[in-house]
């Protein structure tokens, strides 16, 4: 078989999982606090790399192949290694219904999920029956903790912060548990200020909890608008600079134009990979019947 079309096949596996994603994103274009993803890709070369796996990628005969798994020879191939999630800011738009909440900043509300807790920019919450701030999903919102010093992180830890001295600072934690801390809301007009403070008949009923983080890129998606924190060193303990707007929402940051043009690409992409597959073939078909005359 010639080498080549582990080339174009590996192309178009890497395409089909790149349409996959524009696909979602054009999907959540309105879905409020959706931030879209985009594939990374990644060159393998076979003098270079020989401990990396194209996923489902077909593989010569044993006997031609290296000892790693790995087919001998002079080859290279494409692979999506990792999906990136583009944080920036989408727009704020007004709703005037009291309980939409956007996030001016990179902060994320804290919410207790039946996985844990877990945090979005998705801010159309409602009030459960029992009374509970809870999200479009019935998740409870959390209030705020006090943030104090965990654990010393263990050796090797991402994020571990190194403060001006040169030592490791310990991961910071919060106080009471995710548990203790669901928001129980009366009855009466709410007002919720910039700080996420929440007053009800003009009496202060609960503060919503905003984390601010390390790097965000360590926030693991877990469904369209939800993130699990990979490290408990990844969260910030110093003052917030994310702004909290009552009565409005933060719009997905999907521009549908720029998806469908990366969709439009990535499809005749995908096509000429096809056909290279295709041309491959045909090579091959037409080399056995010469052989055989």
């Amino acid at each position: 078989m010639d080498k080549g079309v582990y080339t174009a096949l590996s192309g178009g596996i890497a395409k089909s999982h790149e349409l996959e994603l524009i696909a979602n994103n054009l999907a959540n274009a309105n879905t409020p606090g959706f931030k879209r993803d985009s594939g990374t890709f990644n060159e393998y070369l076979t003098d270079l790399r020989r401990n990396d796996s194209v996923e489902s990628l077909p593989r010569e005969i044993i006997s031609s192949s290296s000892i790693n798994g790995r087919p001998s020879g002079d080859k290279s191939f494409v692979e999506m290694d990792g999906v990136y999630t583009d944080f920036r800011q989408g727009n704020v738009e007004k709703t005037n219904r009291k309980l939409d909440l956007a996030l001016e900043g990179g902060g994320f509300f804290e919410i207790m999920t039946p996985a844990g807790v877990q945090y979005t920019r998705q801010g159309n919450f409602n009030i459960s029956p029992k009374g509970i701030l809870v999200t479009g999903n019935g998740y409870p919102v959390l209030s705020k903790a006090d943030k104090v010093q965990g654990s010393t992180p263990v050796e090797g830890d991402l994020f571990g912060v190194i403060d001006s001295l040169g030592q490791q600072v310990p991961a910071p934690a919060r106080n009471p548990r995710p548990e203790q801390r669901m928001i129980q809301l009366g009855n009466g007009p709410i007002e919720i200020d910039q700080n996420g403070i929440i007053r009800q008949n003009g009496a202060q009923v609960a503060q919503i909890n905003i984390e601010e983080f390390q790097e965000a890129q360590w926030l693991e998606k877990s469904g369209n608008t939800y993130f699990k924190n990979i490290s408990p060193n990844n969260l910030k303990n110093g003052e917030l600079k994310t702004k909290l707007h009552q009565g409005f929402l933060e719009s997905s940051n999907v521009n549908p134009i720029s998806e469908m043009t990366r969709m439009i690409e990535a499809t005749r992409a995908y096509e000429s990979h096809l056909q290279a597959i295709k041309t491959h073939q045909e090579v091959d078909g037409k080399t056995v019947n010469d052989l055989v005359k």
